[in-house]
This record gives C-alpha cells, structure tokens and sequence, in this order.
C-alpha cells in the first residue's frame, strides 16, 4: 500500500482483489485493483504467465479438450490439434454461432446449434443415423393369412445401433399372400450397414424383425415364416440428435440444451436415440448453464438457478438455489472422482459459483467483488504451480453498478525498442 510519505511497502495479499469498497477503506489483505497477477498459497503474488503461439488459427471460435485429444472450430471446420502442432479437419460444414462439446466414454459429442456430430476414432459421424423413408408394401403369392399389415424399415449402423423407425405403413392382404417391401429408401449420410424390415402379423400392432438387407436394395419379399418373436421394433419415434447449445451426461443419459428453452436427453445408454415428443424438460429462458454433479443437474437460465436431484425416470426433485442465472459458455468440472462429478463451477451474474455434489451452491466472491456480468463468455480450469484457478472472459461485459469508483485502472505494456 502506499503510505502518505510515498514509502511503497507490500503487505499479505491473501485474499485478493476487492472492488465493492473506496480504496481508502479496504478490507485487510485485499486490494483495490489486480492486472495480471495471481494470488497464490501463503499470500504470495506471482505475475502470471504469458502464452506461446503453436498453432496460427485463422478465425478460431472455440475449442475442447479431453481424453480423446483437442478440438477447435476454425471458420468453418471443426477440427482436432495434433502432437506436431498441426491441425486436421474433421468436418466441414459448421455454421452455428454456439457450440457444445462433451465427451463420454471415448466418444466427443459435439452440435453447432445445427449441425449435431459425434467423433469416433477420429472419425466425425452424424450424431444418430437419420430416419429412413417409408417402404410401399403390397401382396403376392405365399404363406401369410388375409389381414392388415403393419411395416417400417430402420437404418442399422456397424455397432449395431438402429436408427427412429420410418413413418409406419399398411396394408390389407388376400389369404395365402406373402409381402414385398418396394421402393426401399437409399441412405444419405450416415453410411449404415443395413436396413432392417420390420413386419406385424395380420391385424397385429407389434412390429417384429424379419429380415436385414444391404443398401442398395430397391424390393425384397417374404413369402412365409420369418417372424423373429424375440425382436419387436422399438424405434418408433426416435430421432438423431437435434441442435444443441450445452451438452452434459449424467445419469446414463445424455442432455442436450437448445436454444428455446427445451433441454432433450438420450434413451438410458443409448446415446444415439432421442424421443423429442416425450423425453425433454422445458424451461421459461434458454438453459445458459447445465452442469451435472452426482445427485442432480445444476441448471441456469433467466434470472435463477435450480438444482435437479434424482432422476428424470423417476421425477426430479427440484429448488431453488439461487435467484440469478449464469453466464452462457462458463459452466466447467472443477472435481471429478471415481464415482462421479463432485465439484462444478460457473460465472453467475453475481460472479463465480460453486456447485457441490448435494446441490449445495457457494459465490465465492460476492463478498468482495461485485463482477462485470455478460450473456455469454468462455471458461476454463487452469491447475499451474500449485494453484487451481478458474479462468472466466467476459464477451461485451458490462461493469457492475456496485463496483467502487474510486480507484484509476490502468495497465503498462513495456514494447520493446
């Protein structure tokens, strides 16, 4: 501090910088204004480290980092960041303005609010096959009785996994019939292995498997028999993942926020399958923050935050945590163990919370700082030298009015000659 005979001397710092009084009435171990600095263990005071360029991006937008390697938008190619400092594009195509990344058992999961993708060996795919068309269905001689049938074909992909059923069609057949499935749809994208037909018994409703045919295929008929009792369609009314802002698991499902204010997730560990007519929560605003500890979900948007306990199968238990929403894009894992995510951490309006794994919530800096606030920003969770530090940029902040005014900020940049 500066005392009045100009004698600079330096004082225990410890708890940082403290904005919401005059600077003449500082609480002890705070200051009025910090640039660049960080506050560390046993009240030391170290100038933060500066950066290295390894890679000349060209309008980077974001990025993410996990097991699976570091991923970045660089205009429109969503692209991963090799050992060499290279870079290789893995999609391109990208033209949303918000983007979610997670990753889940050796899967990134990422949406452009548009364009929805899962990355896989290093390979980008769509994030759930597309439904494929309706087949025509009509009769010619076999072994079936008269009745009504039933049908609808699914994409099936190497793993096995099927894509939403196609819209359901009939068909009343003559006695001693057997079935064509004509005009059956072509694949777009997504590269499937095969499409599975799928038929119900005269005047049934149950869709059972009876047979699977390569792409390519235009008609394939079935004459008798075929009937697989122990495989029913159940497809019907799924669909590939829809545009996301946040993406989050929890709970062996995956949650995927929009930007309407619905929040879809995933059939239980079946992260390709979404229900969007039945399986979604719906919220008044925009979900800014959704962040998943053990026993619940943490969710952000409008002017509070809630906390989800439980489950979605058998009904959240939901409250009130705090009466202020959070900043879009600053949502991170502060503590992840063995058995599950314990500590998150995001910027509110009111500055930087902490969420806990019993849904508890903790502004760790409201009582010193009264923060700039924005509706969207970038996080990240930096530990460097013994330090944990969560690192929150502002886009277009606006400066609380309850900050103190008393005080010049200003910041020397030495150039060299």
């Amino acid at each position: 501090m500066i005392h009045d005979r100009g004698v600079t001397s330096l004082h225990p710092w410890g708890k940082g910088m403290c904005n919401r009084t005059p600077a003449n009435m500082l609480p002890e171990e705070t200051v009025a204004n910090a640039v660049n600095v960080d506050f560390g263990l046993g009240n030391r005071i170290t100038g933060r480290k500066g950066m290295t360029k390894v890679y000349p991006a060209v309008g980077a937008k974001d990025s993410f980092s996990c097991p699976a390697g570091v991923f970045f938008i660089e205009g429109p190619d969503l692209k991963v960041f090799n050992t060499d400092n290279s870079a290789t594009t893995l999609y391109t195509g990208v033209t949303g303005t918000e983007f979610a990344f997670d990753y889940l058992l050796g899967t990134v999961y990422f949406s452009d609010g548009t364009v929805s993708l899962k990355i896989v060996d290093g390979a980008a795919l769509p994030w759930g096959l597309p439904r494929p068309g309706a087949p025509v269905v009509y009769s010619t001689a076999g072994a079936y009785d008269e009745g009504t049938y039933l049908a609808a074909v699914c994409w099936v992909d190497a793993d096995g996994v099927e894509s939403g059923a196609s819209a359901i069609v009939s068909a009343d057949l003559p006695a001693d019939t057997g079935v064509i499935f004509a005009n059956l749809p072509q694949p777009t994208t997504g590269n499937p292995t095969y499409l599975r037909l799928y038929l119900s018994m005269p005047n049934g409703d149950t869709l059972y498997h009876v047979a699977d045919v390569a792409p390519g295929t235009e008609n394939y008929t079935i004459t008798s028999g075929r009937y697989d009792d122990g495989h029913v369609c159940e497809s019907l009314f799924v669909s590939p993942a829809p545009g996301f802002r946040i993406i989050r698991h929890y709970g062996g499902r995956i949650y995927g926020a929009d930007a309407d204010g619905y929040v879809f997730h995933t059939e239980p560990f079946q992260y390709d399958r979404f229900r969007l007519s039945s399986n979604f929560l719906m919220f008044p605003d925009p979900v800014d923050i959704m962040e998943p500890v053990k026993s619940g979900i943490f969710f952000a948007q409008g002017d509070t935050t809630e906390f989800y306990a439980g489950d979605v199968e058998d009904g959240f238990d939901i409250r009130e945590v705090a009466a202020y929403g959070g900043v879009y894009g600053t949502g991170k894992v502060m503590t992840k163990t063995a058995e599950g995510i314990t500590k998150v951490c995001w910027q509110s309006q009111k500055g930087t919370v902490i969420g806990t794994a019993d849904g508890q919530v903790r502004n760790i800096v409201e009582d010193l700082i009264a923060p700039g606030t924005s509706e969207s920003g970038a996080a990240i969770v930096r530990e460097q030298d013994g330090i944990r530090q969560f690192i929150v940029k502002l886009n277009d902040p606006t400066t609380s009015r309850f900050a103190a005014r008393s005080f010049i900020e200003a910041e020397i940049v030495r150039k060299g000659a």
